[in-house]
């Protein structure tokens, strides 16, 4: 029997013009496997009420096309549904996609989708809200926060705007408990958790990020000088940079956090929360159709 497959497409996502996609998958789309359906978006969240709706229709694989923040939105409706997550990655970045090995090309994204390839992926918790790939406090969640507000999107808008803030931004003050009762307080200019192992455009942020294995990645960067910062930008981009003096990192089950800082972000996505924030894995939380060569 076919499944029914519901394509929830974001035109705003990304740089990329979205008005071949149709065509697309009624061309690469195996249609003796999947019964499909096509809907937009019309504004910020909607992704998430479409998917809502989608589950208790009884459809069976929702599909995210668009960027991170458009697989957050959705994603967040398949938490501990049966429904499975499938992603057609056409965003700015695309770092969840690319951490399952699903191409980035539209044809062979959906040429994924036909394999079916599914696997339990754990979430992350915090505060009762979720995040899919990596929640960050600090300077990416302050860019997070002024790259939402752009109406030009696409890599290079996103390097010109951490070029600019780059400067502006000082490090902020956090006191972290982790769940085994060890504490640190350090001044940072960034920290990252971690579920899945970049943040986009190849921008490893933790390269040993597993989600399947229930535990979560604490990534603190310290502010280097501005004439080391291309050089640790490099490492991040070859997923070194934990070999840099200024990251260090710990694996964790569980975590409080408690910062000044005021710009947070989950998947991309500008998010408000209370300090402190508690922050943990749900396991097997969602069934995501991974690509190929996903181990």
């Amino acid at each position: 029997m076919r499944q029914r497959i519901l394509f929830i497409i974001n035109p705003k996502s990304g740089i990329h013009n979205k008005h071949d996609i149709p065509k697309l998958i009624q061309t690469y789309l195996d249609d003796t496997k999947f019964d499909a359906e096509i809907i937009y978006t019309q504004y910020s969240g909607h992704g998430y009420k479409l998917a809502k709706e989608a589950i208790e229709q009884g459809v069976d694989i929702i599909c995210a096309v668009g960027g991170d923040g458009s697989v957050h939105n959705i994603g967040m409706a398949l938490i501990g549904r049966e429904c499975k997550l499938g992603i057609i990655p056409v965003g700015s970045g695309n770092g969840y996609a690319r951490h399952f090995d699903i191409p980035t090309q539209v044809k062979f994204a959906i040429l994924t989708l036909n394999q079916l390839k599914v696997r339990k992926i754990d979430v992350g918790v915090i505060n009762r809200k979720f995040f899919l790939g990596v929640t960050g406090f600090g300077f990416d969640g302050h860019v997070a926060a002024k790259f939402a507000k752009k109406k030009s999107r696409g890599f290079w808008g996103y390097v010109r705007l951490i070029f600019k803030e780059y400067f502006k931004y000082n490090e902020k003050t956090y006191t972290i408990e982790f769940g085994n009762g060890s504490k640190i307080q350090q001044k940072a200019f960034m920290v990252s958790v971690s579920n899945a192992s970049e943040f986009g455009n190849g921008f490893c942020i933790s390269p040993y990020s597993d989600v399947q294995d229930g535990k979560l990645e604490l990534v603190v960067l310290r502010k280097p000088p501005l004439y080391k910062a291309p050089f640790i930008v490099s490492q991040f981009f070859k997923g070194t940079a934990q070999n840099s003096k200024y990251v260090t990192s710990y694996r964790f089950t569980e975590l409080i956090l408690h910062t000044d800082s005021t710009k947070f972000h989950a998947d991309g996505e500008p998010i408000s929360l209370k300090m402190p924030v508690q922050i943990n894995a749900q396991t097997q939380a969602i069934n995501l159709i991974v690509g190929e060569n996903f181990a």
